[in-house]
């Protein structure tokens, strides 16, 4: 690299009009013929032969060539030392295993061989059962979303045929069905019969009057237990005037209920109202299973 600076310095050098003006420019700056003359003169000893120039080029491509020779050899030598620094790891590994595996560098790199065989296979068998836990994953995730799927549609198919059957859901697989309301009435004016000599009949000038009796109520459903085991069921009816206050109400039990029978039931259930009631409420207040033996 040096030698070619040093050639393309030299080059410049003897170039004509480089580094050296003429000198009649500077004796004599006002005669425009001699100034003339002197651009156009060149220094002696200044002129370059073809051949001169031939062989500096030749020596430039010279260069050029040698250059490229050394960086391949440079790589070359790059790639013969990491493949040295490769076998010298292989040295450090084999000396440190060497009380395992024997002195025999062969056959100490063909039971790494074997080793890193081994290892592969068993890394690919990690996969593949890594794999198959998977797919056993998602073959259960999906047979649970499917059961899920079945058990919720058998639940909905159940419940539509309560409700097909005008049952309703309370809670804690209780239903209860349409519900009854009665008011009696009282008689506020009796019944009076007189005789008529006229006509020789008796006649009843007026009929009697009645009332409706909001004090009292007759309420009359039926309860059904939904569960699979055989349960003693208590139910609360309760009743609200306009106010939301609780007006009148009624616990009704059935022991023994067993499942999907309708038990009916009649109770009359004494208001504080004189007056219809609004709204009413059916809730559970216990379903506990009959234990055997019971």
């Amino acid at each position: 690299m040096l030698r070619l600076i040093a050639l393309l310095c030299l080059a410049w050098i003897l170039l004509p009009g480089s580094l050296h003006p003429p000198a009649a420019a500077d004796e004599d700056r006002t005669d425009p013929r001699a100034a003339a003359q002197a651009g156009t003169a060149r220094p002696a000893g200044s002129e370059i032969s073809d051949e001169s120039v031939k062989l500096l080029v030749d020596e430039v491509q010279r260069l050029r060539e040698e250059i490229q020779a050394l960086r391949k050899d440079l790589a070359d030598a790059r790639l013969r030392a990491a493949e040295a620094e490769r076998e010298l790891e292989e040295l450090r590994q084999f000396v440190h295993d060497h009380e395992e595996y024997g002195d025999d560098f062969r056959q100490y790199r063909g039971v790494r061989a074997i080793a890193e065989r081994e290892a592969r296979q068993r890394q690919a068998e990690a996969a593949r059962r890594q794999r198959e836990q998977e797919r056993a994953a998602r073959r259960e995730r999906y047979e649970a979303a499917r059961e899920q799927r079945q058990a919720e549609r058998a639940e909905q198919e159940r419940l539509q045929r309560y409700r097909d059957a005008g049952f309703s859901s309370i809670g804690l697989d209780v239903f209860a069905g349409r519900t009854a309301f009665y008011y009696n009435t009282i008689e506020t004016n009796p019944v009076r019969i007189d005789w008529d000599p006229l006509i020789g009949e008796y006649y009843r000038p007026y009929g009697p009057r009645t009332r409706i009796d909001f004090s009292a109520m007759t309420v009359s459903g039926s309860v059904l237990n939904a569960a699979e085991a055989v349960r003693n069921i208590g139910i609360a009816v309760t009743f609200f005037d306009e106010n939301g206050n609780q007006v009148g109400g009624e616990i009704i039990q059935i022991n023994n209920a067993r499942p999907d029978v309708p038990y009916p039931f009649t109770a009359k259930v004494e208001m504080a109202l004189d007056r219809p009631f609004d709204s009413s409420s059916t809730y559970v207040l216990y379903a506990d299973p009959i234990e055997s033996g019971e």
